[in-house]
């Protein structure tokens, strides 16, 4: 049986976002879940007018959960996100209409969350205990982030780790500045883990895990 990876999640603080700057803050949103949305499969949805899910690969989970925030930090914004890898029987072509464990554990797990800007629930594959830090603290890195800072950081990652130089032409700053705000971020730590976290679901040949 094939696990997924859902992940359910809102806008922090959603009424209290300008009118004006809701339709970018939405299209940015919906452009870095579609990136995380494998073949095959349906793509992202968006309700409740600030909430979001999407199903991918386990293997891409926290990848897609940290862009998906840094993303929403870039424009002043963050999220909620409950993850959940399970199996998801009844995957359609409309997420809405899909069904499974994956789906009902991710959105109890949003439910539960309360200061927690994300968690992680695999029933199959429990988080140990310095998995779960590591998840927290990595949260708590993120929440200190400027926009500018969450900016870099996310350029960094979405262009698969390019030079510094590369991303100083790109933003049209200075090397210098671009080393400052990536160390700022702490970028190779949340790189390490985010690491890690896709290593979890794949075994040494590097085919994902199945049940």
């Amino acid at each position: 049986m094939t696990l997924y990876a859902i992940l359910t999640g809102d806008l922090v603080s959603s009424s209290a976002i300008e009118a004006s700057r809701y339709p970018a803050l939405l299209q940015a949103l919906q452009q870095c879940l579609q990136q995380f949305c494998p073949p095959g499969i349906a793509p992202p949805v968006m309700f409740r007018g600030d909430g979001f899910q999407l199903a991918t690969v386990p293997s891409q989970a926290f990848m897609a959960a940290l862009q998906t925030r840094l993303t929403l930090l870039s424009l002043h914004s963050d999220a909620r996100i409950a993850i959940a890898v399970a199996p998801a029987l009844q995957l359609r072509a409309d997420l809405n209409q899909s069904t499974g464990q994956a789906f009902t554990l991710s959105g109890q797990l949003l439910d539960r969350l309360q200061e927690q800007r994300w968690d992680w629930l695999d029933p199959q594959q429990p988080l140990n205990t310095a998995e779960q830090l590591l998840l927290q603290l990595v949260s708590v890195q993120l929440q200190q982030l400027t926009a500018r800072q969450a900016a870099v950081l996310l350029a960094y990652l979405q262009q698969q780790r390019p030079s510094h130089q590369q991303l100083a032409t790109f933003f049209k700053t200075s090397r210098v500045n671009i080393t400052h705000l990536l160390n700022q971020a702490q970028y190779v730590l949340i790189s390490q883990v985010a690491d890690y976290f896709n290593s979890r679901y794949l075994p040494p040949d590097g085919v994902p895990r199945h049940e």
